[in-house]
């Protein structure tokens, strides 16, 4: 069996968005990558002092939190 290539753009976005696991765990990684690069390129620029830039640990949703942001994806 294979995809249909002929479904409108919208119909196969909404396939691909139904396929996909997300994972809390997988957020957290990405935004802490995302976070540790943007800190690098600071630091790379030479522009602030190095005891200016630091990273803080995210802190988790509340279940309530978790779900309104599922429905609004």
């Amino acid at each position: 069996m294979g995809i249909a290539k002929d479904l409108p753009d919208a119909e196969m976005e909404m396939l691909l968005l139904d396929t996909i696991q997300r994972h809390d765990d997988d957020l957290r990684q990405l935004t802490s990558q995302r976070a540790r690069k943007t800190m690098d390129a600071i630091m790379r620029s030479q522009t602030i002092e190095p005891e200016r830039v630091f990273l803080v640990e995210p802190k988790s949703l509340r279940p309530e939190q978790k779900d309104k942001l599922r429905n609004a994806a």
